[in-house]
């Protein structure tokens, strides 16, 4: 061995066979910290190289203590003294509400009901659409990347929207938030544009149970209108959503606007677009999971 290997590893403990540019201490043979060469205890020093070579495909000439079992080392969740682990009822209620066969036998029932009793089933949701556009891939020129010229501005309009089985489709624009004013001004017009009774079926947003709104229950919009709420934490199930994802993604994405009224206009003219496309609402209720 050369002097200039020889002062690389002059710090490696006795006993160290040499592998490559790294070493391995052999079984049997203990490397004592006390036995480095010189007065001074000096640190270990290793090449930049791995130290691991196994991983290159090399094994070790010297035979291993044991196998490695190859299956997963799994804890045992009985072992003694450990109690077994409990779900929390308030979590299990949670997860519940998320299981989709829990909520498909929900809405078999609401559709059975809605079928023995006449009932048009009208799906209904909220959204909200902002002066910064929504941004997606899109084709340029090699070399020109696309840029969009926007002030941050949280001014937006509000949406409320429903969707029937039929594939109708009806939307209002609002410049302000909507309330139970505005839930109940678009239950008004759903009655006038559709025939015969209803079943509504939506979220539990605050403005779908306030008093302003079972006061107009009360009043005799009860007589057509049946109202059923979603399960918690499952936007899935109302195919409005899905209405607003198209609408943002596909029909406003990339379009930078200065004004709501620019946004609402470019909405009410996607709304049109869509409601030539019935095959296109009910292609929303089917991904949601319902039958047309």
């Amino acid at each position: 061995m050369d002097q200039a290997w020889q002062g690389r590893w002059r710090s490696c403990a006795p006993g160290a066979t040499q592998i490559g540019s790294s070493f391995a201490l052999e079984p049997g043979r203990p490397g004592k910290a006390s036995g480095v060469v010189g007065a001074r205890r000096r640190k270990l020093r290793f090449s930049r190289q791995p130290v691991d070579l196994f991983s290159g495909g090399h094994r070790h000439p010297a035979r291993v203590r044991r196998e490695v079992p190859s299956g997963t080392c799994q804890p045992d969740s009985q072992g003694p003294g450990v109690d077994p682990a409990e779900t929390d009822p308030a979590c299990q209620a949670t997860q519940g509400s998320r299981n989709p066969t829990l909520a498909g036998r929900t809405l078999a029932g609401i559709e059975k009901k809605a079928a023995e009793e006449g009932r048009t089933i009208v799906f209904i949701d909220e959204s909200g659409v902002y002066l910064l556009p929504i941004i997606v891939r899109t084709y340029a020129p090699c070399g020109q990347t696309p840029i969009l010229k926007e002030y941050l501005s949280y001014d937006h309009l509000s949406l409320i929207g429903a969707v029937t089985p039929q594939g109708r489709l009806f939307l209002k624009v609002y410049d302000h938030s909507i309330t139970s004013e505005e839930v109940i001004a678009f239950l008004g017009q759903l009655q006038r544009l559709i025939p015969g009774l209803l079943l509504v079926i939506w979220d539990g947003n605050p403005t779908h149970r306030s008093k302003k709104l079972k006061a107009y229950l009360a009043a005799g919009a009860a007589q057509r209108i049946h109202l059923e709420q979603l399960p918690g934490y499952a936007p899935d199930l109302n195919p409005t959503e899905w209405v607003w994802s198209y609408l943002k993604v596909a029909e406003l994405a990339n379009t930078p606007c200065d004004y709501l009224s620019q946004v609402a206009t470019l909405i009410l003219k996607a709304k049109r677009r869509m409601q030539r496309r019935p095959e296109l609402i009910q292609a929303f209720i089917r991904d949601a999971g319902y039958e047309v």
